[in-house]
């Protein structure tokens, strides 16, 4: 007890010591010093808002997705794939739109042929079970993952023994190069107009851009919600996202981006979320060719990125901090172009693994596409 009171006094002495001595230079310290606190504290909190985290949620899902939502949030975290359950209702959405007695489409993964399945729940066991193993051969590659539970596994092996990550490109190649074996059984017809031109029939070419078109990845943006247009006034799409014939080449191409009209010089471009400046810079390819020209990449998560190519000039550096419709840049033809426009991209690298950006902005996929 004795030991107990002296600890006791001993620690009142010191506070009284510290309360009385360093209380006055604290406070001219605090006089000095607290706007610098109250800035870092505020860059601080800012940041925090910028980089939330990379993962999505699922949207415009029908009540019978969502009816299956905690079992399939229970399998998910079974097979160790808990953080991927949006996605998961996203593939349910495009598999089924939750009807049925195989939601999950998972019959041909589990015994070889369509119908097998004929319990929801075994379907969903069995779709998540497949998703979690074919997102562990892609090696975490989300896109690779998603091509694969449609056009099998196969499809893994394929990308490997070419790069290794998946590509639109890679996807093509893949359908047409098993329809032409497969064709003469009659089992396989295009799914997609748009395939006829390459003879893809083999799966959907365009399977993970129509499952990801349930998937926001605008959640992943600081802010006050959706995107907003990138284009200051009305929204003209000239070219869409995907495959299409190059404008200056003539050749096959995948667009990486969506294009929007703007007038040269005047219409301010702006960055579709908060985020980050990671590169402003002129920019051109690696053979010295024309590229993006003036090009601004904004960083919005660890793994959401938004770039605005072609400008005429830029408003930001790299480094800086922008809000939701901050503008970057003023509309321009510098770079690879043909006339005044944006390039719009989405990705979730700042150099690859590009997104459609059209479900991010609200529009639908052929919006206006020239």
């Amino acid at each position: 007890m004795m030991r107990q009171t002296a600890t006791t006094y001993s620690k009142q002495l010191a506070r009284g010591w510290l309360w009385k001595v360093l209380l006055p230079y604290l406070l001219i310290i605090g006089l000095f010093g607290g706007a610098g606190l109250f800035v870092f504290f505020l860059a601080s909190s800012t940041l925090d808002q910028v980089f939330p985290g990379e993962e999505g949620e699922a949207m415009h899902l029908s009540e019978a997705v969502l009816e299956h939502k905690p079992m399939v949030a229970r399998y998910a975290e079974e097979y160790g794939i808990e953080q991927h359950v949006g996605l998961l209702l996203a593939l349910m959405m495009q598999e089924s739109g939750g009807r049925g007695k195989d939601p999950m489409q998972a019959s041909e993964s589990l015994c070889g042929s369509v119908g097998c399945i004929q319990d929801p729940e075994v379907s969903i066991e069995q779709g998540v079970k497949y998703f979690a193993a074919v997102l562990e051969q892609a090696e975490g590659d989300i896109k690779l993952a998603l091509q694969s539970y449609n056009f099998g596994p196969g499809f893994i092996d394929y990308v490997q023994e070419r790069g290794g990550a998946y590509t639109q490109e890679l996807a093509i190649d893949f359908s047409a190069m098993m329809y032409h074996r497969l064709k003469d059984t009659g089992d396989y017809s295009c799914i997609r107009p748009e395939a006829l031109p390459y003879k893809a029939c083999y799966g959907d070419i365009y399977y993970v851009d129509a499952v990801l078109q349930y998937y926001d990845y605008s959640q992943v943006v600081a802010g006050k919600g959706d995107w907003i247009s990138p284009i200051a006034g009305a929204l003209t799409t000239t070219s869409d996202y995907g495959r299409r014939t190059h404008p200056i080449s003539g050749r096959p191409d995948i667009h990486t981006g969506m294009d929007f009209g703007c007038i040269n010089h005047i219409t301010p471009i702006r960055s579709a979320g908060a985020g980050k400046v990671i590169y402003a810079d002129f920019h051109t390819s690696s053979d010295g060719s024309p590229g993006y020209g003036n090009y601004v990449i904004i960083q919005h998560g660890k793994a959401l990125f938004t770039a605005y190519a072609h400008l005429s000039s830029r408003k930001v550096v790299k480094g800086d901090l922008v809000e939701q419709g901050q503008t970057l840049g003023i509309c321009g033809t510098t770079g690879s172009s043909t006339g005044p426009h944006l390039h719009f991209e989405a990705k979730r690298a700042p150099w690859k693994d590009h997104m459609n950006p059209g479900p991010l902005l609200g529009l639908s996929s052929e919006g206006g596409a020239s």
